[in-house]
């Protein structure tokens, strides 16, 4: 009959001779049987043993406990059980210091991640777990049974800290199915308990034919205050020198701040052993009274180095500070912003705008809409224009339905104040301060007319508008910023004013017209809109497209739903007289025999862009699952000229769930063909990725460039 000895007596375990302080160490057992020599102080469990104290629960076949020596012996199918639900079994142990520390031989281990361990020696105290000649793997297999992991580490000693929560190797071997890879002196990481901890992450190294032999050491700093953390990491760019990154995030109760500062010496276009400082920042909170913000800015003291060596591929940087509330009715912004350009060509346009600010309402009241508007900018350096905006806009929307047609009515008025400080060499006026009036009236009537023919339903819907704009004529006065690739499409055909912005306005009459059909059937939904803008009077000046023809380019925009296999999307813009395409947008993407697809076309004539070159560009993309695989492929060509130029390809493998083999371990595979760079810094190279993630160590990762 099994019976339960609690707390024994000084003759069986000198519990009594503890201290009331040392209570919190009282040791409890239960067992089978027992048997008590009390002239040699010596007691024998059987059956079923079970020691527990307050950090760890014993379970053995038999224990044999001295009380002279303080010593027990623990024989047959033993088990310890920690607090933090580490699972130790071997075959035989011996205790000491009144149970408190644990001597065994061939012992293995499972942690809380399953994650394991076996050890030719092991001992435990109270304050750590100490494994010689341990084999330590994460992988999902019969590792207590000799089964050979995916990948393990063997160490001549792993000592686990219980109270930094860390287990760390000396003399550690990397050995991926079973064959060593690489060795190395030391190596830590946290114990399954941890979800943060200060210390060494993974390293990468890498090889580049432009850099050489490359290396990563990042170490992360995480403080008792949860709220931040931080990340230092040294990059060693081999041939070409070094760079240090400091990337530290705070997280707000409403919000958070990351930022990132790099300092280093590394070659650059100015001069070799050059040294370089750049920075950015990224702020976020909610304020009071539904108020946002939002802040960003960058820097780099030297233009491409960033670039180079690919940590920032942006080619210039916004640096702003923007707040914002939207409400039911309203949007309120404010804006800062400063822009600087890297490219060599473009060092002209660096804008500074402080202030911008913004404030739109929003009435609805039945069948009558109205906004109001109110702006004001000041805006430096816009490619050598200074300039101070000031301006209040409002548009009223009447709704008169009856059973022929809706009947829409519109008016908008507007006034702009500006003071121009500064302007260009090429900018001949000397208008400084300039008024402009402007008012808009429009009538636009619609209908809705629903046919069915069997399977077949269509709504097709017939829009013409007159929209007419009166403006103080100030076109050649006043520069225009905020338009200046402005061209009739869908989106703005239909708006009293359609330019972007206040810069362009100007006084025309203009007759709108077009047409929207939809349709519905076993064949796929489909969408058609065809549309096009005839100027009757007024001027349509200060455009890149300063087409002098009455008549805007015929607009037309197709959407297909075929089926999951097949869905279409054609936008483009038809010359009114030759029907030569200005402009197309060709889309193409389904799946089809789980294979996702999808292929992209667009052209665009140099008439219609700043930089006066014809256009043309095919983008294609494939991804298909295999298992938990997922394989993508994506190449971009350039077809100008009548030519066909790879500029861009990439293949990847990339396993979907969080480890491929044994649940320890994923390989993931890039390769990028980049033929051409447009950055007179930054080479055309191939170059080739292969990534190793280990679970417990994080990834390494090896690229390749030639």
């Amino acid at each position: 009959m099994r019976f339960f000895i609690l707390f024994l007596c000084f003759l069986l375990l000198t519990v009594s001779s503890y201290s009331q302080e040392n209570k919190k160490d009282d040791i409890e057992f239960s067992s089978d049987s027992l048997e008590v020599d009390e002239k040699k102080n010596l007691m024998v469990a059987k059956g079923n043993v079970v020691i527990k104290s307050q950090n760890e629960t014993i379970k053995a076949d038999k224990v044999l406990y001295d009380k002279n020596l303080d010593k027990a012996i623990a024989t047959g199918n033993i088990s310890i059980i920690d607090n933090n639900d580490v699972i130790y079994e071997t075959s035989e142990i011996t205790l000491t210091n009144q149970f408190k520390d644990i001597f065994a031989l061939t012992l293995y281990a499972q942690f809380k991640d399953e994650s394991k361990i076996k050890a030719l020696k092991f001992i435990k105290t109270k304050e750590q777990s100490i494994f010689f000649n341990g084999e330590y793997t994460p992988c999902d297999c019969d590792f207590k049974n000799n089964e050979k992991p995916i990948w393990q580490l063997s160490s001549s000693k792993i000592t686990h800290n219980v109270y930094k929560k860390t287990l760390y190797f000396k003399n550690v071997v990397l050995k991926i199915f079973d064959f060593p890879i690489f060795y190395l002196p030391y190596l830590s990481h946290p114990d399954p308990t941890v979800k943060r901890k200060s210390g060494f992450l993974t390293p990468t190294w890498s090889s580049s034919s432009r850099n050489g032999f490359q290396s990563s050491i990042p170490y992360y700093f995480a403080p008792e205050d949860e709220s931040w953390d931080s990340t230092f990491t040294n990059y060693y760019k081999g041939k070409h020198g070094y760079i240090n990154q400091l990337n530290t995030r705070k997280k707000f109760n409403s919000g958070y701040l990351e930022t990132n500062i790099f300092q280093g010496q590394v070659d650059t276009n100015n001069e070799n052993n050059d040294n370089v400082f750049a920075g950015n920042l990224e702020f976020y909170s909610k304020l009071e009274s539904n108020w946002y913000i939002n802040a960003a800015g960058k820097y780099a003291d030297q233009d491409t180095f960033m670039r180079r060596y690919n940590f920032d591929t942006s080619s210039n940087y916004k640096n702003y500070v923007k707040t914002e509330k939207i409400t039911n009715n309203s949007i309120s912004e404010i804006q800062w912003y400063k822009y600087q350009n890297l490219e060599v060509e473009s060092k002209s346009n660096q804008p500074n705008l402080q202030p911008s600010i913004k404030h739109k309402l929003f009435l609805k009241d039945q069948n009558i809409n109205s906004e109001i508007s109110l702006r004001a900018h000041e805006i430096k350096n816009d490619e050598g224009y200074d300039i101070q905006r000031w301006s209040g806009s409002g548009i009223l929307e009447h709704k008169l339905d009856n059973k022929f047609a809706d009947l829409i009515l519109s008016a908008e008025t507007g006034l702009d104040l500006y003071a121009i400080k500064n302007r260009p060499s090429t900018d001949t006026n000397d208008n400084k301060y300039l008024d402009r009036l402007s008012l808009g009236l429009s009538v636009l009537s619609k209908r809705d007319l629903f046919y069915n023919f069997g399977k077949y339903n269509f709504l097709i819907t017939p829009k013409i508008q007159f929209a007419s704009m009166y403006s103080t004529d100030r076109k050649d006065d006043i520069p225009n910023r905020d338009s200046s690739d402005f061209r009739f499409d869908q989106a703005n055909l239909f708006l009293i004013n359609p330019y972007q912005g206040r810069d362009n306005i100007q006084t025309y009459h203009r007759l709108n017209y077009g047409i929207d059909n939809y349709a519905s059937s076993n064949i796929g939904d489909f969408n058609f809109f065809f549309g096009q803008s005839q100027k009757i009077g007024g001027t349509n000046d200060n455009t890149l497209n300063s087409n002098s023809n009455r008549q805007s380019d015929f607009i037309t925009e197709l959407k297909w739903e075929i089926s999951e296999k097949y869905n279409i999307s054609y936008n483009t813009l038809l010359d009114h007289h030759n029907f030569k395409e200005n402009y197309t947008s060709f889309e193409l993407s389904g799946k089809f025999y789980d294979i996702y697809y999808g292929l992209v076309h667009r052209s665009i004539n140099k008439d219609i862009i700043e930089d006066n070159n014809d256009r043309e560009e095919l983008k294609l993309s494939f991804n298909k699952k295999i298992f938990d695989i997922n394989l993508n492929y994506s190449a971009t060509y350039d077809l100008n000229n009548n030519e066909t130029d790879l500029i861009y390809e990439e293949i990847s493998l990339y396993y979907d769930l969080e480890f491929m083999f044994d649940d320890c371990l994923s390989i993931n595979f890039t390769y990028r063909n980049n033929d051409t760079s447009s950055d007179r810094d930054i080479l055309p190279e191939n170059s080739y990725f292969i990534t190793l993630k280990f679970k417990n160590l994080g990834e390494y990762g090896v690229n390749s460039l030639f």
